[in-house]
This record gives structure tokens, sequence and C-alpha cells, in this order.
């Protein structure tokens, strides 16, 4: 217990008295950051007029919020940044000690229309959807919904319904949950390369008109051989946490968004994040435009039509999901973070072991972050063909994110160079502003 206690003050976890029931902690939530805990439709016609009331009366977080000269430095930084990395645009938020002290937008969301990014534009995120993923995995774990050796394949496993009977290797039936979590279940890229990312090669092989979905690719994979047996082996895996999506719907009996969107985000306060859409035109109110620069940037579009698109628009993000399908803004990606940092400052989501037990695994690879450690910085990025994002935690009580809507040759660069930028910027600082712009907040 004194060890278990010594790792907690090592992380700054803050550690709740038992009495705190869960409808206290959410009654505490609501007063805190007032806003309702839903936006669905049946939440909105219970508020009534008071609702649209209530959201006439949000202010909008704008550049100008940030406008102040503690963060001038910064300003020139980023637009610097921007412009050595051939970035359209992007979006970059500060955590410090638990507040939002900084949001801030540079260069366009359109290009061509010229319209400026604001803390309010929402970005495509990558693979920092797993990092959402594995919370909710750990959520569901916690309210004892979930076991992390349960099986995933089989007649006694998780996902055992008519899309997953056709298993050609019994190696699948030893995947189990944190198998997922972690990257070993066995699969890999050498076999035929990331199945997210191949939506006409799967058309054509499983005889499909248009865009290959979820259920299709999953049939794919469990007609072919597994590489390795089950956690023998890392090898990062898209699909695998696409699979962890469909087991938070198997057990909790709503759709993956669903659940997230109403178990771990609205208690936040969280109202606008979503799955995003494949087609251009479909993007949500306040979406950006993304723009991939390589050299090789189009590709034969995935509904089979024969025209060439970008490469941004050239796969199948609605399949992808829950490994890389949310988009958000990045305030609302800082109000995430600082429920799941494990520091004192705000609430958590998740309880002091399960934060602790994302961090520390029998592999020592994380569940959901790229990188974490006990008394290390831990951070997570996401990176597609026009999108490129990183969150980062540091011990220290300061975190940051930033997300992008352009991907370059210059994208490899991209993670090493923003943090040495944000690094030596904020060591600069010496004082830091007491406002937190948490309190300013938008809907759509």
């Amino acid at each position: 217990m004194q060890k278990f206690l010594e790792k907690l003050t090592s992380l700054r976890l803050k550690i709740p008295s038992r009495t705190y029931s869960f409808a206290a902690t959410s009654f505490f939530f609501f007063l805190y950051l007032g806003v309702p805990f839903s936006i669905s439709d049946s939440g909105q016609v219970a508020w009534g007029n008071g609702y649209n009331d209530y959201v006439r009366s949000v202010e909008l977080l704008t550049n100008e919020h940030s406008d102040t000269a503690d963060f001038s430095r910064i300003d020139k930084a980023m637009q610097t940044f921007l412009q050595r990395q051939r970035i359209v645009g992007a979006s970059l938020g500060i955590v410090k000690e638990g507040k939002l002290i900084y949001a801030k937008g540079f260069g366009y969301a359109d290009q061509e229309t010229e319209e400026a990014v604001q803390p309010y534009h929402m970005f495509r995120i990558g693979s920092v959807s797993k990092l959402i993923t594995a919370v909710a995995v750990m959520k569901l774990r916690e309210d004892g919904r979930l076991q992390m050796d349960e099986k995933i394949f089989g007649k006694e496993g998780i996902l055992n319904t008519e899309v997953y009977q056709g298993i050609r290797d019994k190696k699948h039936y030893g995947i189990t949950v944190e198998h997922l979590l972690n990257h070993t279940g066995g699969w890999s890229k050498r076999s035929f390369g990331d199945p997210l990312f191949i939506p006409l090669r799967i058309a054509d092989a499983m005889d499909t008109e248009g865009v290959p979905d979820l259920d299709t690719i999953i049939k794919f994979i469990l007609s072919k051989n597994l590489p390795y047996r089950p956690g023998t082996r890392y090898d990062y895996s898209n699909f695998g946490y696409c699979l962890l999506g469909r087991v938070i719907e198997a057990k909790s009996g709503m759709s993956y968004e669903e659940y997230v969107r109403t178990e771990i985000l609205a208690p936040l306060g969280i109202t606008n994040m979503r799955l995003a859409k494949n087609r251009p035109e479909d993007r949500f109110e306040n979406e950006v435009s993304y723009y991939d620069l390589t050299s090789n940037n189009v590709r034969p579009d995935m509904y089979g039509t024969g025209e060439l698109v970008s490469n941004a628009y050239s796969f199948n993000i609605e399949a992808l999901s829950a490994a890389g399908g949310w988009v958000a803004t990045a305030s609302d990606l800082m109000k995430f973070l600082v429920a799941v940092d494990g520091f004192k400052d705000s609430p958590d989501i998740l309880s002091n072991e399960s934060l602790l037990n994302m961090i520390e695994t029998k592999t020592g690879r994380p569940y959901g972050w790229r990188s974490a450690q006990v008394g290390s910085t831990w951070w997570r990025t996401g990176t597609l063909a026009g999108t490129s994002a990183l969150v980062k935690r540091h011990q220290d009580g300061t975190s940051w994110v930033i997300l992008a809507n352009t991907s370059n040759h210059r994208s490899r660069y991209f993670t090493g160079r923003i943090s040495y930028v944000m690094q030596k910027e904020l060591n600069q600082l010496t004082t830091w502003p007491e406002r937190d712009l948490f309190e300013v907040s938008y809907y759509q």
C-alpha cells in the first residue's frame, strides 16, 4: 500500500474521499461547468425555450481572449512554426494547473475562402482518438462491465455475432481486451498494409460495391491468418482499436459514439466532439478543411468512381472511428485531458487506480497514450493525411495540444519541432495568468 501511495504522490494524483458518490460528483460537474449533460435531441426538447436561451447566452471563445502580452512570444513562435512547416492552419491550447490559459488559432481554416482559424474550429485528431477509446474501456472496467483478460472472439467471446464467425486462424481466439489496448493482438501491417487505408483493395477482395464499412473490413481480416500469437509481439494496430469500439458497443448497449459522448464527454461539459465524416461536403459546421501537400497527394476515390481525390479524403475515416475518427477543438481536448491527467487541480473521470493501470502495464506500453510513465511527460500523437496532432502533459502541471489541418513532407518532424518550440517558449514564461478560458464556452 505504501508503494502504491508513493506512486500516486509522484504522479500528483488526487485521492478523493470514498464518501463522494457518483451522484455528488455529477452534481459538482453540473454546477461548476454550468452546462447540460447532453445535447441530444431529447435533451434539447427537455430544455425547451430555456435551452435555446442558454445557447444564445454562451460567449464565443475567440482569438481575442488570448491576445495578451504574456503570450506574444508564443504567438510569434507559432506563426514562424506554421510558415516553416508549411501548415495551412492550426489551433493551440495551453493548460496550467487545470485552467485553460491560452486558446488561439493560426492560419486558415479554409485556404480558399481565407477563413482564419479560431479556437472554436474543429479538427480531425487522428490517433489521439485512441486515448479517448482507452479511457472509455477503463470506465467500463471500473463499472464492472469489462475485464482486461476477456476474450474478444469465440462462442464465449465479447464479439460473437455473425460478423465475427468467419475466423480462419484459431489464434484469433486468444486475443483479449488487453491485447487490443497495447497493440499485441497478433496482426502485422507487413501482411497487406493497414486494412483501414486500403478500401479499394478490400472492396475488390470482398466483392463489395462502394466503400467497405467496418463490418466488411472485419470479415476481411478474420478470413486471413494471424501472423503472430496474441500477446507475443507489438505491432501498432488501428484495426485493434476499431475492435475496441465494437467491444464498447457490446458491453454498453450503445453505439461507440453515443457511449463516449454520454459517459465520458458530456459529464465534462464537452458537447461538440463527434466522429468525422468521409466527404468534404459532409464536414461539420466550424470544421476546418484538410490539406495534403505531399508530392503524391491524390488517390483514386474510395467510393470507386475512378476520380482522383486528395489524400485527405481518400480513406474511410468513418470506419476508423475508435482508432482515429474524432473531431474536436483544441480547448475541448484540453478539457478532456485535465480529466485524465491525475493532477489535483480538477476532478478526473477515472479513479487513481485506473489512471495508473493505463500507464503501468504488463508490457510497459501504456493504454491509449503513445508514451507515458510515472514522473515523466505523457504524450499522444495523431497523424492522418491532412491532419497532424499532438497532446502533451508535463509533470509540472502544464499541458498543451496543437491541431493542424495539413500534412506534407515535413510532417515527420512535426512532433519533435513543435515540442522544441513549446518547451522553449513555456520556459520563458515567468508569470501565468489567473484566468480560466474553460469558463468561456461555445455551441455550434
